[in-house]
């Protein structure tokens, strides 16, 4: 049967998403293998789990989506506290279900949703889940007015790891919307059809260089038109959640 389900991650425990393997053993542990790991324990046969999309090193998720193949039925509530269990708290599965056998976890998005929390003061609660920036006065109404920029579809080439393996570097996003919830922090929402290697880190990164003054409004477009000059900040990886996937019916 084909199942699918939800989970969330403290991203810090783990070397990204995918399985790293050398010489045919898991050379860190990732998402994936620890996943694939416990679902081997508690049903005790190999599962091979696809994610909706990979994770780097240090970005937590709230919604990865994930579906797997099983060859018999599950007991849903027993298989779920078990890998949950096996999970030591690091990760965690919810919304097991049975679905139809050509529902594809990664191919049937229609979009993507991340949160960026940026903190303008140091913080020691939450500071493994947001960018402690070291500047207090950015400038939020121009980081909100060149986000803008963002929105539509375009070719993020310049937004993320260099790549030359000819696949389409083109991605719609469709909001790029700051939040404010206090006096030290902000929050992007950001959701798009598909995302590149890095590519919310550069994007955030580049509001932040303007939002400080080190470059004027407008520096987006000219990245995109490939006129910008100069160096660029990449936002590190644990100021970003995987809040959600959305599908058509899941």
């Amino acid at each position: 049967m084909h199942y699918r389900f939800r989970c969330e991650y403290l991203g810090s425990a783990f070397y990204g998403w995918q399985v790293q393997n050398e010489g045919g053993k898991t050379k860190f542990p990732t998402v994936q293998s620890t996943l694939e790991e416990a679902f081997r324990v508690a049903l005790r046969t190999p599962v091979h789990i696809t994610g909706s999309g990979r994770t780097d090193t240090g970005v937590h998720a709230r919604g990865q989506c994930v579906h797997f193949d099983y060859d018999g039925e599950l007991d849903i509530r027993k298989t779920v506290n078990s890998i949950n269990g096996l999970g030591k708290g690091l990760v965690r599965i919810r919304d097991l279900q049975p679905c139809h056998e050509d529902f594809n976890a990664r191919f049937d998005a229609l979009y993507r949703y991340y949160q960026y929390t940026i903190f303008t003061r140091p913080v020691a609660l939450l500071k493994d889940f947001g960018w402690e920036c070291g500047c207090s006065h950015l400038n939020l109404d121009a980081m909100t007015k060149e986000a803008q920029s963002f929105l539509g579809e375009h070719d993020f080439i310049d937004f993320c790891i260099p790549r030359n393996d000819g696949k389409s570097t083109l991605c719609t996003i469709t909001e790029f919307r700051l939040e404010i919830p206090n006096d030290y922090s902000a929050v992007f929402h950001i959701k798009g059809n598909r995302f590149l290697h890095r590519q919310v880190r550069a994007m955030v990164g580049t509001l932040f260089d303007v939002g400080r003054g080190r470059y004027e409004e407008g520096a987006v477009q000219l990245i995109f038109n490939k006129k910008f000059k100069g160096e660029r900040t990449w936002a590190p990886p644990q100021g970003l959640v995987l809040e959600n996937v959305v599908y058509k019916d899941y």
